[in-house]
């Protein structure tokens, strides 16, 4: 056989097998699903508060247990809001808020402007 002939052929073989594994998993049950959604209710419950102020972000270090990797919370008095406002001439404007003071009196322009 030549080598493409081989190589579909294989294509072809690995295709089949994969079907095959996959039809031979069976759909999970109404009372599996229950199961599976109890247990992620459950960890959200352990999840850790979000922290409003930078001081308790940095108390609130986050670590997992299974892969030793570090993290942490931002704090929601960083997040930035941003919204889409129309100008005076109906061209839609980019507009965002870091939670400081009043909202945004004034949009973002391009770099160049």
């Amino acid at each position: 056989m030549t080598r493409k002939t081989t190589l579909l052929f294989a294509g072809a073989l690995l295709a089949s097998l994969t079907f095959a594994a996959q039809a031979a998993k069976p759909e999970l049950t109404r009372k599996e699903k229950k199961v599976l959604a109890a247990k992620v209710a459950e960890s959200h419950k352990k999840a850790p508060p979000q922290p409003k102020t930078m001081a308790q972000s940095n108390v609130a270090k986050l670590r997992s247990t299974g892969t030793g990797a570090k993290g942490q919370l931002v704090a929601t008095d960083l997040w930035n809001t941003m919204s889409v406002q129309t100008d005076a001439q109906g061209n839609p404007v980019v507009v965002e808020f870091d939670g400081n003071g009043d909202t945004a009196k004034t949009a973002e322009g391009l770099p160049n402007e």
